[in-house]
């Protein structure tokens, strides 16, 4: 169990070590953007210059802001601040439990909080020595002091993230395509309808009256003025420099760019209806969330459907490229280790009446540990904004489920507790018309 405290022993110099530690992780790897604001509240936290910190000065200094940036109108300080709220959560809910002082921003300041963690650990097992790995040539002791507690940090954290990364460790076993599901138009289960393979399927989201949280993605625009323009292939501020067409709009109208969350797939609201109407009855809290707003709390005490893209989140985003099946999210799903008669590749087809719309798109269905011992992530993520309403129809209709679990369980016995499933999608125009089983690989631990 881990909490957090704000003593006054918090010296700068550990104010400064904490700091470096985060600006050097995995988390915060691909935002400079994010490292460069939390670099200039934690200094000026340091300094004695917290009275400084407020939306103009953050925007104008921290963010590169014109001179006549004006807050009331651009909410851009306020999103980023959000933003680096919740991948600081995220930092020390995935990669740094074990981290001895923490930074936090509470909501409403943007003055950041060093807060000394406190913590009680018991472990049933023996202990082994962990050898302290020097830092490297040319690093300032301050970094050499971080380097010291980093490695004896990762011992404990080890232990923790064992349990949700060792799934992962290794994937096993396939099993061939089997007979398609008849084509059937999407009608849904209609009230409370229970199967035995819905029973099996969905048991280990509500068996342990654990809360499930249903993760939803919004699509990044970009507010000009008046005019919301979007480049599906960026998807945050910090990247609108590699569009060029995007470029060429913000120049040609010469209006400050403004990042926009507020629009979701068209297939999102249908997945999330069918989704929360099959599951409501079984488990005692469902709640729905963007999935920007998902803290450290929500990963550890709920099960999690995500719906949107693979890329949706950084750390899912690794746990997905780690398996045998994996979107790249350019209409292609590569299979990793295929088995005999099986290809490299899936690739989407477009319609062959209008090739402006797809025939087919292939999704992966993933079902992973959770960030805590017991809980679940059930991934329903693919590229497309039809795709989530197909693969939500796929996991709580009862015929294709029936299909799924016999897949699954071939013989009625036991079947793995962690997958990847391969569906098919057909489509006329961009109305989904079928979804098929294609594959699954089994996840096993070693």
């Amino acid at each position: 169990m881990v909490g957090t405290q704000v003593g006054p022993g918090v010296g700068a110099e550990a104010k400064v070590i904490a700091l470096e530690e985060v600006l050097h992780s995995e988390t915060f790897a691909r935002s400079e953007r994010l490292k460069s604001l939390l670099r200039f509240l934690c200094e000026a936290e340091i300094d004695g210059r917290e009275q400084e910190l407020n939306e103009y000065t953050i925007g104008t200094m921290a963010l590169g802001r014109p001179q006549d940036f004006a807050p009331l109108e651009d909410s851009s300080v306020r999103s980023r601040v959000h933003e680096l709220r919740q991948r600081l959560e995220k930092y020390y809910a995935l990669e740094a439990p074990a981290a001895p002082i923490r930074i936090e921003l509470r909501k409403g300041s943007y003055v950041p909080r060093f807060s000394v963690a406190s913590a009680v650990v018991t472990v049933a097992l023996e202990t082994v020595p962990t050898p302290i790995a020097p830092a490297p040539a040319g690093v300032p002791e301050r970094r050499r002091a971080s380097y010291r507690i980093v490695w004896v940090a990762a011992a404990a954290f080890t232990l923790g993230a064992a349990a949700m990364f060792a799934g992962f460790a290794a994937w096993s076993g396939f099993a061939r395509p089997g007979i398609r599901v008849p084509a059937t138009h999407l009608e849904t289960t209609v009230g409370n309808i229970w199967t035995p393979e819905l029973e099996t399927f969905w048991r280990p989201f509500w068996g342990n009256g654990t809360p499930l949280l249903v993760a939803f993605e919004t699509r990044f625009f970009v507010r000009l003025g008046p005019l919301m323009v979007r480049d599906w292939r960026i998807n945050s501020l910090d990247d609108i420099k590699k569009s060029e067409s995007l470029t060429k709009v913000e120049k040609m109208f010469e209006l400050r760019r403004v990042g926009n969350r507020d629009y979701t797939d068209g297939g999102t609201p249908s997945a999330i209806f069918n989704l929360t109407r099959l599951l409501s009855g079984r488990i005692p809290a469902v709640s729905v969330k963007n999935s920007l707003d998902m803290t450290a709390a929500d990963l550890r005490d709920n099960n999690i459907i995500l719906l949107g893209k693979p890329s949706m989140d950084p750390e899912i985003e690794q746990l997905l490229a780690r398996g045998e099946l994996v979107d790249q999210g350019d209409g292609t799903v590569r299979n990793v280790h295929p088995g005999p008669g099986e290809p490299a590749q899936y690739l989407d087809q477009h319609d062959p009446v209008n090739p402006d719309r797809w025939g087919q798109k292939y999704s992966v269905i993933t079902m992973m540990p959770g960030s805590a011992g017991g809980r679940r992530i059930l991934a329903l993520t693919a590229s497309g904004s039809e795709q989530p309403s197909a693969l939500a129809y796929y996991v709580t209709n009862p015929d294709t489920v029936r299909d799924l679990v016999r897949h699954l369980r071939p013989g009625g016995g036991a079947g793995p507790d962690f997958f990847q499933i391969l569906v098919r999608a057909e489509y006329k125009s961009k109305a989904v018309v079928k979804v098929d089983y294609v594959m699954h690989r089994a996840l096993k631990a070693r």
